[in-house]
C-alpha cells in the first residue's frame, strides 16, 4: 500500500496507547497487527509480516522496530521516528519515576524484601529466556558447539564482540563448505535497481556514522563518562539480535564486571524493573543511564540504544527482498544467536550464584519458572503475586 493521509498525530496516539500497554514483549505483536492490519486497515497482512520478519532479521527490539516499519508505510521516515519515540515514550517516563523511587527508596526495608523475591522472578525470566533461545537455536552440532565455545570463550574474560564475531564467522564458513551460499547458476546478479539503492545506502550509512562520531568526540571532550555510556548503548543498539534479552549478558560485562559502574545487586533490581515497566526490555537503559548520571544520560541512552535500529529499518526496508534471499544472512546470524545462547548461560549462572541465597530464594525462583514454562503465565500477574509472597516470606522488615 502506498502511504496514507492518516495524520502524525493520530499515529503518535496510536503508539502512545499501544506503548502504555506492551507488556510482554513480543506479545504486542499480535494487538498492532489487529489495530493497523483488521481494525484500521492501514496495512495489509502480507506488509505487515514482511515488516516483521525484516525486524527479526535486524538487531534490536522487534516490537519498537515493528512500530518504526509501520510508521515508516504509513507516513515516510517521519511517521517512522514518531511512532518509535510514541511507543518507547510511556516506558521512558514509568522508568524513569522507578529510577528515582529506587534510589530514593530503594533501602527501606519493605522495600528489600520485595526486591529480593523480584530478583529470584529474574533469575527464572532470564532461564525462560535463555531456553526458548535455544529452541529457536535448534539442535544442530554447529550451533551447540558455538554456544559451548562462546561460553568457554566469555568465562575466561574474551572480548563478547569478538566472540561474535568469530561465532558468525564459523556458521558462515561451515555454509559455505556445505554448499549452502552456492546457487545452481553461479552467482546471482543484482538487479538494474539494486546498484542506485546500495550507493543511496551507503551514503545515509556514512552520515550517520560520521554524526555519531561526532557526537562522541564533542562528548568525550565534555563529559568522558557520558560519552563511554553513550558508546555503550549504541553497541548495544546495533549488535543486539534478539531482542532486550541479549542487552542482559552484554551490559552486565560492560557496567558490573568491567567498569564497575553499577553493584550486581543494583543491576538485577535495574532488570527487575525493566520487565515490570511496560515497553521493551532496553528500557533497562534508563535505569543504568540515571544511576550513573541522572536524568540527561538517562535520555541520551535511550535515544542511543533505540535510535540505530530504527534507522535499520528505514535504511533497509527497501531491501528486504534482497536480504531474506540472501544465502549468507541466515548462518551468520544463526552464529552470533548461538553465540548469545552462550553469553546468557554464563550471565544466569553468574545472577543465580548471587541471588539464590537461601533455600526459600530457590522456591520463589522454581515456583515462578513452573508458572512460566509450564502454566505460561502472564508477567503482570505473576509480578504482583511474587511481590506478595516476598513480604510474607522475608516480612516487612527485610530480609
Amino acid at each position: 500500500m502506498a502511504m496514507t493521509t492518516l495524520r502524525l498525530r493520530d499515529l503518535a496516539r496510536l503508539f502512545l496507547h499501544l506503548g502504555s500497554t506492551a507488556y510482554g514483549g513480543l506479545a504486542m505483536v499480535e494487538p498492532m497487527r489487529r489495530r493497523v492490519v483488521e481494525d484500521a486497515g492501514w496495512l495489509s497482512q502480507k506488509e505487515f509480516l514482511d515488516g516483521l520478519a525484516l525486524c527479526q532479521l535486524l538487531p534490536g527490539a522487534t516490537v519498537v522496530q515493528l512500530a518504526a516499519y509501520i510508521g515508516l508505510r504509513l507516513r515516510g521516515w517521519r511517521g517512522s521516528l514518531l511512532a518509535a519515540g510514541a511507543f518507547v515514550g510511556p516506558a521512558f517516563i514509568l522508568m524513569l519515576g522507578f529510577s528515582l523511587l529506587y534510589f530514593h527508596f530503594g533501602n527501606l526495608p519493605w522495600v528489600k524484601s520485595v526486591s529480593r523475591g523480584l530478583n529470584a522472578m529474574v533469575i527464572a525470566l532470564v532461564l525462560t529466556t535463555l531456553w526458548r533461545l535455544a529452541e529457536a537455536m535448534g539442535r544442530q552440532v554447529a550451533d551447540l558447539a558455538a554456544a559451548a565455545l562462546s561460553l568457554a570463550a566469555l568465562a575466561v574474560g574474551a572480548n563478547y564482540l569478538l566472540v561474535f564475531l568469530a561465532a558468525g564467522l564459523f556458521r558462515l564458513a561451515l555454509a559455505w563448505l556445505a554448499g549452502e551460499g552456492k546457487s545452481a547458476g553461479g552467482l546471482e546478479t543484482p538487479p538494474a535497481s539494486a546498484a542506485p539503492r546500495a550507493g543511496h545506502l551507503a551514503i545515509q550509512t556514512l552520515t550517520g556514522l560520521g554524526a555519531a562520531a561526532l557526537l562522541l568526540w564533542g562528548l568525550n571532550h565534555w563529559d568522558r563518562v557520558l560519552a563511554q555510556l553513550t558508546w555503550i548503548f549504541l553497541k548495544i543498539g546495533i549488535i543486539s539480535f534478539g531482542g532486550g534479552y541479549v542487552m542482559i549478558p552484554i551490559l552486565q560485562w560492560e557496567v558490573v564486571d568491567h567498569l564497575r559502574w553499577l553493584t550486581l545487586r543494583q543491576f538485577l533490581d535495574g532488570i527487575m524493573l525493566s520487565y515490570v515497566t511496560p515497553g521493551p526490555l532496553l528500557i533497562l537503559a534508563v535505569f543504568v543511564g540515571f544511576s550513573i548520571r541522572g536524568l540527561g544520560a538517562a535520555a541520551l541512552v535511550t535515544i542511543a540504544v533505540f535510535l540505530p535500529p530504527v534507522l535499520l529499518i528505514i535504511f533497509f526496508s527497501p531491501f528486504y527482498h534482497q536480504i531474506k534471499e540472501s544465502r549468507w544472512v541466515r548462518p551468520a546470524l544463526q552464529g552470533i544467536l548461538a553465540s548469545l545462547v552462550g553469553m546468557l548461560a554464563l550471565v544466569a549462572a553468574q545472577l543465580a550464584r548471587a541471588t539464590l541465597v537461601s533455600f526459600t530464594d530457590l522456591v520463589l525462583m522454581a515456583a515462578s519458572l513452573t508458572a512460566l514454562l509450564v502454566f505460561r503465565v502472564e508477567l503482570r500477574y505473576l509480578a504482583p503475586a511474587v511481590a506478595a509472597a516476598s513480604l510474607l516470606l522475608f516480612g516487612s522488615g527485610g530480609p
